[in-house]
């Protein structure tokens, strides 16, 4: 009598001969209308994209820390607050460009 671990086993095993020749004959093609890019391509688009994301965020967030100065009416606790959201993006948008500068120096040099 056959037990379960080798039904399991030639149940597995037919499968994978069934496939083999499929997968040994395949190739891989191209996809029409996707353009073939190497990796260094990819993570260069992801690289600036990512920063490009960066500071956007950090330019809206300088326009909010404005925005709350201004309505902040003499409140020196939402002064306080907006100075700080002001600071911190600007920071952030300084990080961002020192790091971009830093990868491309890198990637000018590894390629």
């Amino acid at each position: 009598m056959i037990t379960t671990t080798k039904k399991n086993l030639i149940k597995y095993l037919s499968l994978f001969l069934i496939f083999f020749p499929i997968t040994t004959f395949a190739e891989l093609a191209e996809i029409e209308g996707v353009p073939h890019k190497s990796i260094d391509e990819v993570l260069g688009d992801l690289t600036e994209w990512l920063v490009g994301f960066g500071l956007t965020l950090c330019v809206l967030m300088i326009i909010w820390g404005g925005l709350n100065y201004v309505a902040s009416t003499g409140d020196e606790e939402r002064i306080t607050k907006s100075k700080k959201t002001i600071h911190y993006a600007v920071w952030g948008v300084l990080i961002i460009g020192f790091s971009y500068m830093i990868i491309k120096v890198v990637n000018d040099v590894l390629i």
